[in-house]
């Protein structure tokens, strides 16, 4: 069964995205930012209705929906009285009523709602996958690159702007990369369940971890674990792949919380 063609284009894209996640889940927990994965996901739903009205497709209208929202944060988020977290969700509330409402206008897609809204990784097609592929290899580019510096901008801010780190640059990087990772995520996990996958495996790897590169090794290998037990649970027992990701997600973040407990009882 696990030859199947759309079972492996489904895998295809649950792996790539479980080794992105954890990196990008990282420098999210460090900034303290969980809300903003949220926010984009939310909007990426008015991004699909923008891709099919101009007829350029749901994956380049969420790409550049998500991309423009994430840069106007970047303009905006400091000229607020409000918090960084009450204007994230403000955003993604707004953007996920106004997308809803959208979709109440379009009956043919209507159907497909629920697809956007929780994932369905083993419709994933060969243009989905070139896709996911292409988002997937810039945003890995990205990390390789400019791992050092969002590490150092989110952990240590200041100690980063006075050895000449720019952390206004650094914050643009960081939400593209976001941008970019939920774009490509919304037909695997789905715009509600996005965040799930970015932050869950991460926040297991920093009960173990002792340093950023192990925190974001570590939650690859958990995240891997959890996406393909999750399709397995898809395949086999025939339920949703994506909340059964986010609940294995949720078991090892248990198993690991409760051995982190016994482990400093024990010391």
């Amino acid at each position: 069964m696990w030859t199947e063609p759309f079972i492996l284009r489904g895998l295809t894209a649950a792996v790539i995205m479980a080794i992105l996640a954890s990196p990008v889940g990282c420098l999210m927990i460090w900034r303290r930012m969980a809300y903003f994965s949220d926010s984009l996901s939310h909007s990426a739903l008015a991004g699909v209705l923008l891709g099919l009205g101009l007829g350029i497709g749901q994956n380049a209208g969420v790409t550049v929906l998500v991309c423009l929202t994430a840069l106007l944060l970047t303009q905006i988020s400091d000229r607020f009285v409000i918090g960084m977290d009450l204007l994230l969700l403000i955003i993604g509330q707004t953007a996920l009523c106004t997308g809803i409402i959208g979709f109440s206008y379009m009956p043919g897609l209507r159907t497909d709602l629920t697809a956007y809204l929780f994932g369905d990784v083993l419709s994933v097609t060969n243009k989905d996958l070139l896709f996911i592929a292409i988002a997937g290899g810039f945003c890995a580019a990205l990390l390789f690159f400019y791992w050092k510096k969002m590490v150092f901008s989110a952990v240590m801010p200041d100690v980063a702007q006075s050895e000449g780190v720019s952390f206004k640059k650094q914050s643009v990087i960081f939400m593209v990369l976001t941008a970019l990772f939920v774009a490509l995520a919304l037909k695997t996990t789905g715009l509600l369940l996005i965040s799930a996958l970015l932050i869950i495996p991460a926040c297991t790897a920093r009960f173990f971890a002792k340093t950023p590169e192990q925190m974001a090794g570590l939650g690859m290998i958990i995240g891997l674990v959890c996406v393909i037990a999750g399709l397995a649970c898809s395949v086999y027992l025939d339920v949703p792949a994506a909340p059964a990701m986010e609940v294995m997600c949720a078991f090892f973040f248990l198993l690991g919380g409760l051995a982190h407990c016994c482990n400093k009882k024990i010391m």
